[in-house]
């Protein structure tokens, strides 16, 4: 089925509210938890490492749900419909949690976040589960996946810049960068940001709904669980399943790190002020424009495993050489401008090339969903896309739980905002940063060898598909 320009809208559309909810828990909540609200870091951490308990029995049972429902709306848009209120109310709520003690705070966080997640999860797979029958083409599909994520983290930018100029900018109470302190700031931001999630969800929805006829049916014999947990065993042991899953989520973990202790690395490690970190946010925004302008003539005629393969051998050079270039002296001085701009570069590159790695393995993922529908005769995208989710919640999940670790084993001060930390913390924190970085980026690439599928078995297996039907 050719896609469009409306399909485009409708993926850009659910990029910007995942984009949204990704900017609160990705970079802020870690950060308003644990020295807003008081909670120990370790903990706060803990929370969202427990919650991945939750995403990984539940995203997998709505992916295969979806594929298996039978509704007048299609397999996809009962969850789509049913997702929109949940995940507008659980992000508010989020933000917006009373005065607890550590466990009441602890359990408080545990449980909004899951409910967060596990409604979020009713979109995202469903959602990003049509593309495999929305565009058949090699190359298309890729752009549906770079409409989604590029204007996620347009959006996202936007979000962070807003925060940091208005939300959390200084005020008479809160001067000299503590307005990042400002716990109004960020339950305001939270209002105004489910009411978008709300809108942005709902277009999304709506949009998709006219393709309802033209897609597939589910399958007419309702197997038993014992079944579909077989045949779903049989699926996730694909070779190339499993290669694309343990990559992304290896890549996740790395991104999820860098993005959780931004907010630490910008002023505390290179020391950058309140104003070039907000310049630093609007470079951004080119790095979503020029990953949604440059991927369609980098993927003209190519395969995607050696473009993947080599932006993230980009991005782990880029993320973690400065600092390990930084700690032996070898980097501009802080508080150069050369260092200001020499890190603006990098910043704008890191996210392009994070834009174009995700969409992707989300149109490599869409392949894989094509060659097991030829070799199992089943349509099984909401399972294997489950995966896709579960990769992003492993990024805000598991990154911020690991961020969390290093900032409690570098003994990262509670109560350290607006002051100057030691040079042994700092040089800590950089090695811990770009270690681990490092090695979630090494084991992402060497995993990513192993992919075997490239276009022209990917064109024989539409091919085939189109026959059978």
């Amino acid at each position: 089925m050719p896609s469009n320009n409306r399909a485009r809208l409708a993926f850009a559309s659910s990029g910007i509210a995942q984009g949204l909810i990704n900017n609160g828990i990705s970079y802020f909540l870690l950060l308003y938890y644990s020295q807003v609200l008081g909670l120990e870091s370790a903990l706060a951490g803990l929370a969202l490492m427990i919650a991945l308990v939750f995403d990984a029995v539940s995203d997998p049972l709505i992916g295969q749900w979806s594929d298996r429902l039978h509704h007048r709306l299609g397999r996809r848009h009962p969850f789509l419909y049913v997702s929109i209120v949940p995940v507008s109310i659980s992000y508010y709520l989020l933000w917006a949690a009373p005065e607890l003690s550590q466990t009441g705070l602890f359990i408080y966080l545990l449980i909004m976040v899951v409910l967060l997640r596990i409604s979020l999860t009713a979109h995202v797979v469903p959602f990003n589960a049509l593309l495999p029958e929305l565009a058949t083409d090699y190359e298309e599909r890729t752009m549906l996946m770079n409409s989604s994520y590029s204007a996620m983290w347009f959006f996202m930018t936007i979000m962070g810049i807003a925060m940091y100029s208005y939300w959390l900018a200084d005020s008479p109470e809160y001067q000299d960068g503590l307005g990042i302190l400002r716990k109004e700031g960020y339950i305001d931001a939270a209002f105004i940001t489910a009411i978008l999630i709300f809108i942005t969800l709902s277009y999304s929805t709506q949009v998709t709904r006219k393709y309802i006829p033209t897609l597939c049916l589910p399958p007419t014999q309702v197997d038993s669980v014992a079944v579909m947990i077989k045949q779903a065993g049989v699926t996730l042991k694909d070779k190339n399943f499993a290669v694309i899953a343990l990559s992304g989520i290896f890549h996740a973990c790395a991104v999820g790190i860098a993005s959780a202790l931004w907010v630490y690395m910008q002023p505390y490690y290179w020391r950058f002020d309140s104003e070039q970190i907000s310049l630093m946010l609007v470079g951004n925004l080119f790095s979503a424009l020029l990953a949604f302008a440059i991927l369609p003539l980098l993927m003209r005629g190519r395969d995607k495993k050696p473009m993947l393969i080599a932006t993230s051998v980009m991005a782990l050079f880029i993320n973690c050489l400065p600092v390990f270039l930084s700690l032996y002296d070898l980097f501009p001085a802080v508080g150069t401008q050369l260092l200001f701009y020499t890190m603006f570069v990098m910043g704008v590159f890191q996210v392009t090339l994070l834009v174009i790695t995700s969409s992707l393995t989300g149109s490599v993922l869409a392949d894989v969903v094509d060659a097991r529908s030829v070799h199992t005769g089943r349509r099984e995208e909401g399972l294997l896309f489950s995966v896709q989710s579960f990769m992003g919640k492993v990024a805000t999940g598991m990154g911020v739980s690991m961020a969390g670790m290093i900032l409690t084993l570098v003994a990262f001060p509670a109560d350290s905002l607006g002051a100057d930390l030691g040079a042994d913390v700092a040089s800590n924190l950089g090695w811990l940063y770009a270690s681990t970085l490092a090695f979630f980026f090494v084991l992402s690439i060497l995993t990513l060898l192993l992919f075997s599928l490239d276009r022209a078995a990917h064109e024989k297996n539409i091919t085939l598909l189109e026959d059978a039907a």
